[in-house]
């Protein structure tokens, strides 16, 4: 009796570790497009700031999450097929788009913030080139990846220093980085001496 009940556990926790062929493997197609993906993703959490002492909130108190609704909706009305091919799309957030200096969603500033290919967060290693034709600036600083002058999946640097933003978020058909600026095509790299020198 002992030994049944020995065996039966045995082959009870081997059962465990073997995949079930009766269940369907999840294909690699999301059924998600990049509209849609953007439209579902939670950006950085946005804590009330001195706005929440007035309502007896702490200024460190989460009231809400960014989202990416506006980029999702300007990529939807922009044109671009996102649906051939693969690509990476660096959504900036709702927050970044109310920025006062920020460019309007216009079709080729949407076309700014998407690469053809896949291309993961640790892979970016060089400049972008991006739908509009203009590359966007890699460079490596702080522990951060940057392009232009979007960091791409900004983390925080220390404690209470800033919000995570999400990267590799994937669709049917590529990667999406976040980003807390909206990117212009109008940018261009300032060299490191750019304001040194004097009068002839």
């Amino acid at each position: 009796m002992l030994r049944a009940v020995i065996l039966a556990l045995a082959l009870g926790a081997a059962a465990a570790f073997a995949p079930l062929a009766s269940k369907p493997m999840r294909g690699s197609v999301l059924n998600a497009g990049a509209v849609d993906t953007l439209k579902g993703l939670q950006g950085p959490a946005i804590p009330w700031g001195s706005d929440g002492v007035l309502v007896g909130k702490e200024e460190s108190e989460i009231k809400g999450y960014d989202t990416f609704e506006k980029f999702a909706t300007a990529l939807a009305s922009s044109g671009v097929d996102t649906a051939s091919g693969e690509f990476t799309i660096y959504a900036p957030t709702d927050s970044a788009v109310e920025l006062v200096n920020s460019p309007d969603l216009t079709a080729d500033v949407v076309k700014y913030h998407i690469t053809p290919g896949k291309m993961p967060k640790g892979s970016i290693s060089g400049d972008q080139a991006t739908l509009l034709g203009k590359d966007m600036t890699y460079k490596y600083f702080s522990r951060q990846t940057f392009l232009d002058d979007a960091v791409i999946g900004q983390v925080p640097q220390g404690a209470a220093t800033g919000q995570s933003y999400p990267v590799d978020i994937a669709f049917d058909n590529g990667l999406i980085h976040t980003i807390a600026f909206v990117q212009n095509p109008a940018w261009t790299k300032v060299s490191g001496d750019a304001g040194q020198g004097g009068i002839a």
